[in-house]
């Protein structure tokens, strides 16, 4: 919702639109010349017309348009010989660097709680969405299961997959070993608690935490060619990529595809095969 959001309001302040017949093929291909001179990339860009399209779509279902204006094509981006990360996978030196510096940022009361997040977030893989939809009581989000004789794995609901069916997945050893030893009285509500002044924290304030942590431990992940001064820091998703590349070493690639949770094995190929000679 939140991207929606901001592609929408980008479209209301480049194009300054009074109706919605005014997102004619013309202003939108202007749209995205705008973007591209703005330096976003084709990935980006090919997502901010998939959201329009659908706006789009949608009006001319509930007859506020006759008919859809044709949206403007996407360049084919170019391939790169290097990784195309925005980040990097960060080392253990560096993850544990994070580690120490959670104090500092978050204080000594909650330390303990975004330690135990950022130490299950480096062992399981999760996409931070994934992780903070994750619990231990609730069959439609979701939760592990523990087979009698087996090893514990993650269930994910129909209802959050475009398959529309239940789906059960692997779980690395050292995630499951983290679950195994909660107590099981314990097992109750959100399996990563982390509270805010009111409630649980939304997924924004807790990527902002996570990259102020990467920050306060200096771990840089990123510097612009162009602009050294422009720096990214370690995030939660440089967590995951540190997972993909540690199991890479060890699976095979449709393995690490199911471990990774990945929809197409492309995606599996491009980012973490034939990385490391």
């Amino acid at each position: 919702m939140a991207k929606i959001r901001g592609v929408l309001d980008r479209v209301e302040r480049e194009l300054s639109p009074r109706r919605l017949r005014d997102l004619s093929v013309q202003r939108l291909s202007y749209f995205v010349s705008m973007l591209r001179k703005s330096g976003a990339s084709e990935i980006t860009i090919a997502g901010h017309v998939a959201h329009i399209k659908a706006a789009l779509t949608w009006a001319v279902e509930q007859k506020m348009l006759p008919a859809r204006p044709t949206m403007p094509k996407i360049q084919r981006a170019k391939k790169s010989n290097g990784r195309p990360m925005k980040g990097r996978p960060i080392t253990a030196e560096e993850f544990d660097r994070m580690l120490g510096a959670v104090s500092a940022e978050v204080g000594e009361e909650a330390a303990a709680q975004w330690q135990h997040y950022l130490q299950g977030l480096w062992a399981s893989g999760l996409r931070l969405g994934e992780s903070l939809d994750l619990w231990w009581d609730r069959e439609d989000r979701l939760f592990p299961v523990f087979p009698r004789g087996g090893r514990p794995m993650l269930r994910v609901p129909g209802e959050l997959e475009k398959g529309h069916a239940d789906r059960l997945l692997p779980i690395a050893p050292e995630f499951a070993l983290m679950l195994v030893q909660v107590p099981e009285a314990q097992r109750v509500g959100p399996v990563f608690k982390l509270d805010g002044r009111v409630g649980r924290l939304a997924a924004n304030e807790v990527s902002k935490t996570i990259s102020r942590i990467g920050k306060a431990a200096g771990v840089r992940v990123y510097v612009s060619p162009k602009d050294p001064g422009k720096v990214k820091y370690a995030s939660a998703h440089d967590l995951r990529r540190a997972f993909g590349e540690r199991w890479a070493a060890r699976l095979m690639p449709a393995h690490l595809k199911e471990l990774m949770r990945h929809e197409p094995i492309e995606t599996t190929l491009r980012f973490y095969v034939g990385t490391d000679a």
